[in-house]
């Protein structure tokens, strides 16, 4: 087998791997509000890629009057989480999204967007009182991958908090009424994943259970 031949299937390979069943962010605004309390907010403004479809519609492998019915499932699962406030198909597998989630963070707990089995942006909190924000990375050859596909992957990260931050590899650090943000540029899929570790003060607010009756 000659060296071009096996230079094309590894490519394939490689593109089968980072778009075997994940959501790839395009086109974003993301920010993440934690307080020293545990109340957080996670919002998320821009373009959501099903990276199957995307994969499967651009080498032909659905039928053209199959892709409206496949489109349709996607954008009904995603709708489904009630965080999601707007999902709108651009054709592809391409979706423009608008999701707001809030809630508070339990000493030990793991927020996730888009969900556990696709995760683009966690937080996960700790019994030592640690919250660790982290980005889903992306290895060199499923970079690769996606550049190949034609998959920009631009956008913009940002975590406001009022707790004391230990370490972060954040782009640029600037304030906003008095609070630092974090702020990551992503500028394709080789731009490194957020990463952020915070500390909480004092102890979150633990909700008391009702003493037994004798």
């Amino acid at each position: 087998m000659s060296s071009a031949r096996i230079g094309a299937i590894a490519a394939l390979a490689a593109t089968a791997l980072i778009l075997a069943a994940c959501y790839l962010p395009d086109h974003f605004k993301s920010e993440v509000r934690v307080g020293s309390n545990g109340d957080y907010a996670l919002s998320f403004y821009g373009d959501l890629i099903w990276a199957p479809l995307y994969r499967d519609i651009q080498r032909g492998r659905v039928p053209a009057d199959e892709i409206p019915g496949k489109i349709e499932e996607i954008r009904k699962d995603l709708a489904r989480d009630p965080a999601f406030k707007t999902v709108e198909s651009l054709g592809q597998g391409r979706f423009h999204v608008i999701y707001e989630r809030e809630g508070h963070l339990a000493p030990t707990d793991l927020v996730t967007f888009v969900r556990r089995n696709a995760i683009i942006l966690q937080l996960h909190a700790t019994p030592d009182g640690k919250v660790t924000l982290d980005g889903a990375a992306i290895k060199p050859a499923d970079a690769n991958a996606a550049v190949a596909m034609g998959l920009s992957l631009q956008g913009e990260f940002r975590l406001i908090t009022d707790a004391q931050v230990l370490g972060h590899n954040a782009s640029k650090v600037t304030l906003f009424q008095g609070y630092p943000v974090y702020i990551w540029t992503i500028e394709n899929a080789f731009s490194p994943a957020p990463h952020l570790v915070m500390q909480r003060s004092g102890a979150w607010p633990v909700q008391q259970k009702a003493d037994k009756q004798p």
